[in-house]
């Protein structure tokens, strides 16, 4: 979706005035984007949330949550990934909890959306490595893939018959890629 444009520079004080519509808003170089998603997002990015929490159950190394919260990088761009997983030691206490975070995530989770133009979605990937987080998982629900961004030049694709790991963020974690697009219950795959 193209950026909202003002006179001026957007802030996240701009961006806290957008209203409550069920869009999802990020500020992006100065501009408010909307990036719309679906049915089918939203349910893979549930997946591979239930799959990590899991995971984190028995392995209590941090905490994970959905597109709803906003991250605030070192360049003043405030991002929303469709999952963001955090280690412990980075999660801020008490009532900093309750603004978005400013912290650079461990994993980040981004689900592709039909109306996602492929260079949006490189400028993004781009800016969370340059920020500093080790590993990006770009899923794409139509081919049923993840490509796995460790760098721009150092990635990785897996196929629904492949397993995925998040080495070293979260050591020992594995699964079938296949798991994130449906297993046993409603299978998400184009009809």
């Amino acid at each position: 979706m193209p950026p909202m444009k003002l006179d001026r520079r957007a802030t996240i004080e701009d961006l806290m005035q957008m209203p409550e519509d069920g869009q999802k808003y990020e500020l992006v170089d100065g501009e408010i984007v909307v990036s719309p998603t679906g049915y089918r997002h939203s349910v893979v990015g549930m997946r591979i949330g239930y799959l990590i929490q899991r995971y984190l159950d028995e392995h209590p190394l941090g905490g994970i949550a959905g597109a709803d919260l906003g991250v605030v990088f070192k360049n003043g761009d405030l991002r929303s990934p469709d999952l963001t997983f955090i280690r412990n030691e980075k999660i801020p206490a008490g009532d900093a909890q309750k603004r978005f975070l400013e912290v650079v995530p461990d994993l980040v989770v981004e689900v592709l959306s039909p109306s996602d133009s492929m260079r949006f979605v490189g400028y993004k990937i781009g800016e969370l490595l340059e920020c500093g987080v080790p590993i990006v998982w770009l899923v794409d629900p139509e081919q049923r893939t993840v490509t796995v961004y460790r760098s721009l030049s150092h990635t990785e694709r897996y196929t629904s018959d492949d397993t995925i790991t998040a080495e070293p963020v979260l050591p020992g974690f594995s699964c079938t890629v296949s798991r994130f697009f449906g297993v046993g219950g409603t299978d998400l795959q184009s009809k």
